[in-house]
């Protein structure tokens, strides 16, 4: 998609993918900016691993404690994460309608940069977080006394005893994925949901069958990950050429993904 973006601007950059050991993270960060590169993104295991290497930080990567895209300055590496900016963009595109409640499945670092999505940037009033070890999350928040009342955590198995009652369910963990789980810890009960509600899933592709399908089926809206994937891209090729990415330029992008 960036190789696409770039040819729609007619700006002569490539866009590479370069296997870092995690000994090496800190040497590559450095190599990359003696040799000009125009920007960087990072993915597992290096998003959290490149923080102390940063010499600033976004709002969003300070508040999340990941970086997945890295900009090379005058004063040095300065450290974002677009993956909540892309998961609301996303968001905003599947239904544009304000969301008052959101249930979020999953413990990793996509969860991590969801929930703080639903509340910086799609300013959800309270967010339900679910994971199979809730004093995983508990430990999360421990340090974020901004976030009490507004971020509720709990286990899969209080799924059972109560509707879900959400505008917004999220699926960011591995269920779904080729190589991950075919289903939940517990049946998730899709027609609890709030009446016209909406359900992502940061997987891709969809699997067929799955929970989109599922929840498909009951006359839900349905999103997979590949819009979140193209907005984030998008995100960051903004903070590397410093402007707004036009129109023909998103379309371009969106058509090398599908």
């Amino acid at each position: 998609m960036h190789a696409a973006a770039f040819d729609v601007l007619g700006l002569p950059h490539e866009y590479l993918a370069f296997h870092v050991p995690s000994a090496r993270l800190a040497q590559a960060l450095a190599g990359a900016r003696a040799l000009g590169f125009g920007g960087l993104n990072l993915t597992l295991p290096h998003k959290q691993a490149a923080l102390p290497a940063m010499d600033g930080l976004g709002a969003a990567a300070r508040r999340i404690g990941a970086v997945n895209t890295v900009c090379f300055t005058a004063t040095g590496m300065v450290g974002h994460n677009t993956d909540g900016q892309g998961f609301a963009a996303a968001a905003r595109e599947l239904d544009p309608t304000p969301l008052r409640s959101a249930l979020v499945l999953g413990a990793g670092g996509a969860a991590l940069a969801v929930v703080d999505a639903l509340l910086y940037e799609l300013l959800v009033g309270r967010v339900r977080w679910v994971s199979r070890d809730p004093t995983a999350l508990a430990q999360v928040l421990a340090g974020r006394p901004e976030l009490r009342g507004r971020v509720v955590i709990g286990s899969y198995d209080e799924l059972t005893r109560a509707p879900l009652a959400a505008d917004l369910l999220v699926n960011c963990t591995s269920v779904g994925m080729v190589s991950g789980p075919s289903s939940f810890p517990v049946p998730l009960a899709l027609e609890t949901l709030a009446p016209k509600a909406r359900v992502i899933d940061v997987v891709y592709p969809r699997r067929p069958g799955g929970l989109l399908d599922q929840a498909a089926a009951l006359g839900l809206r349905v999103q997979d990950g590949l819009p979140m994937l193209l907005w984030q891209g998008v995100r960051a090729l903004e903070l590397w050429l410093g402007d707004p990415m036009p129109i023909d330029v998103l379309a371009a992008m969106r058509a090398a993904l599908t």
